[in-house]
């Protein structure tokens, strides 16, 4: 495969390790090489996101490329903007040749009483106009998954660290942990609620410590909730960016953004940016809202 040479440029940075193992199961894969035949072409050529995943059933809840935008990616998490010495990079929108959040490496580190757990290595590279393409931060995470009754259940700990110079992760209405929903869904035919009550029509840029999407499947109904722990970590609910009713007919699409109000420089003290931890629950059945909160709770230990 003939490579562009903007992801050539990006490709030399990584190790020759890239993908050192699969990760995935029948519920869920984990792209941890480039894609090899994106839609769109060679910019497209994305790494670190999971799709599919699924129910036990294997109703597919993720959606990949959709052709309203080429750069969204199952679940994943790449920043809208960083900033590194003054200069804005855009790692999001990876078509624009700015930057990206790729995958460099991952191994299994164990598997027992039901759950398998991976650990993660993730880069975000920040491209200069005129200048080598360089690692901005490195990542770590650990994804676990396992098994419980009708519903798969996903822990995503990240964590984010300055590579060699001071990064801020720049405010905007979009930006970090994201999931682009089952490509079956639409304002007709699911639900959205939010932990703080409010819809699909009425949820964008308000605080969430979860998000649930409920919707038909082949068997009846499937849930996809979304928790996030960053209330218990960071101190504050995330903000969500979602869609409304009107928006791509109400396709599925969930954002906890830690820097939509402001920005952050990427260190210790802000847990918000350098540490996040999410609860992915994929059920084939409808979830309440009260079971939402029940599990939030449960999951935080409180």
């Amino acid at each position: 495969m003939k490579l562009a040479p903007a992801l050539l440029s990006l490709t030399l940075l990584l190790p020759a390790a890239l993908a050192a193992e699969e990760v995935g199961n029948d519920s869920f894969h984990w792209q941890g090489e480039a894609l090899a035949k994106p839609v769109g072409g060679e910019k497209f050529a994305a790494s670190a996101f999971i799709h599919p995943l699924k129910t036990p059933s294997g109703f597919v809840l993720t959606n990949t490329q959709p052709i309203d935008h080429l750069h969204h990616f199952g679940i994943w998490w790449p920043w809208k903007f960083i900033e590194v010495d003054g200069a804005r990079y855009n790692t999001w929108e990876i078509q624009m040749g700015e930057g990206a959040h790729v995958a460099t490496a991952a191994k299994k580190v164990s598997s027992e009483d039901g759950v398998t757990t991976w650990e993660l290595h993730n880069q975000t590279l920040a491209k200069p106009k005129n200048g080598e393409p360089f690692v901005a931060l490195t990542e770590v995470t650990r994804l676990s998954q396992s098994r419980a009754g009708d519903a798969n259940i996903f822990d995503i700990e990240i964590r984010h660290e300055a590579k060699d110079k001071p990064v801020t992760i720049v405010n905007y209405r979009y930006s970090g942990f994201t999931w682009r929903g089952s490509k079956e869904w639409n304002k007709d035919n699911s639900l959205m609620t939010t932990s703080g009550g409010k819809g699909r029509d009425d949820a964008n840029g308000t605080q969430a410590r979860w998000v649930l999407v409920s919707g038909d499947a082949p068997n009846g109904k499937a849930s996809m909730l979304l928790l996030s722990a960053a209330s218990s970590i960071a101190g504050a609910e995330e903000q969500v960016r979602v869609w409304d009713a009107k928006s791509h007919n109400g396709a599925p699409f969930v954002n906890f953004n830690p820097v939509m109000s402001k920005s952050l420089e990427l260190n210790a003290e802000n847990k918000a940016v350098s540490h996040r931890k999410y609860r992915v629950i994929a059920a084939d059945r409808a979830i309440t809202p009260e079971e939402a909160e029940k599990i939030w709770r449960e999951w935080m230990g409180s």
